[in-house]
């Protein structure tokens, strides 16, 4: 497998398990990638580049350790200009006017980091309880480009500020959720009849899997993995007890067509292809 700095670092893992110690080894930051269940959640999200800024490493760094594994590095320049904010430098109006008007809830994360504890679910955590109108600012030693792009899908504004090297990442709802008018036309609700034409198309290539009794995020991250393991003209049928709003938006990023049929309450049937 080829790679560069834009290289996805699930496709890496996918081509080869072992790079995910490979990466574990050059940062304690990215021991999260040993966990399934956040693995599965931030590593579609990030690029090489991406990690090099959370890491605070060098894109070279990862091209020496997963080289040994076998994957050619493509010739090109490399920016090792680790500093650089991807976040955009304009406050959006929201987020201003609650800074503005103090409307802000701390949360500082370095104890957590420095104790090797992931802060992940203690932040999303910590959204839940946020007023809509407040503002979240989550103070840490680098920029959290996985949690930035997770909350963006979410409806969530971001501001980040670096200030002594201490850098100040501020989120707020904006009450924009995953609907039936902001999903693309590769996901559609649909009724009986067509649900049932299109999964005929698949019947010697289906797999099904059930996770209503599942509790969570272990739906998110059951239908993560076996999407991760679906052939090439393959369908996922999937057993759900409600639409899976936030996962959407991760199954959209992975062009898979979704179809939606809602039986009744507590029995909503998904077929995932692409």
């Amino acid at each position: 497998m080829k790679i560069n700095k834009h290289s996805n670092i699930a496709k890496i893992i996918k081509h080869n398990k072992a790079a995910i110690e490979a990466i574990v080894s050059i940062n304690p930051h990215f021991n999260k990638l040993k966990n399934p269940v956040l693995r599965a959640v931030l590593a579609p999200r990030i690029t090489i580049e991406d990690a090099a800024k959370v890491g605070k490493c060098k894109i070279s760094d990862f091209f020496e350790k997963l080289k040994p594994l076998g994957f050619e590095i493509e010739h090109e320049e490399i920016s090792e200009n680790i500093n650089s904010n991807s976040s955009s430098h304009t406050i959006p109006t929201i987020l201003k006017n609650a800074i503005e008007k103090n409307k802000i809830y701390e949360l500082d994360v370095r104890p957590s980091l420095a104790k090797g504890t992931d802060p992940f679910n203690l932040i999303m955590q910590t959204l839940k309880e946020v007023p809509d109108d407040t503002a979240l600012k989550i103070i840490n030693t680098f920029e959290p480009i996985p949690l930035i792009k997770i909350l963006n899908h979410k409806g969530y504004f971001s501001f980040v500020e670096t200030i002594n090297d201490i850098v100040y990442t501020y989120f707020i709802k904006t009450n924009q959720p995953v609907s039936d008018t902001t999903l693309k036309g590769i996901i559609k609700k649909v009724s009986t009849e067509e649900f049932e034409t299109e999964k005929n198309k698949f019947l010697k290539k289906l797999k099904e899997i059930d996770v209503r009794e599942m509790e969570m995020p272990m739906p998110m991250v059951s239908i993560l993995s076996e999407l991760e393991k679906l052939e090439k003209a393959e369908a996922l049928f999937v057993h759900h007890k409600k639409i899976p709003q936030y996962l959407l938006p991760e199954i959209e990023d992975r062009n898979y067509t979704v179809l939606i049929l809602e039986i009744e309450e507590g029995n909503v049937k998904l077929l995932i292809h692409k």
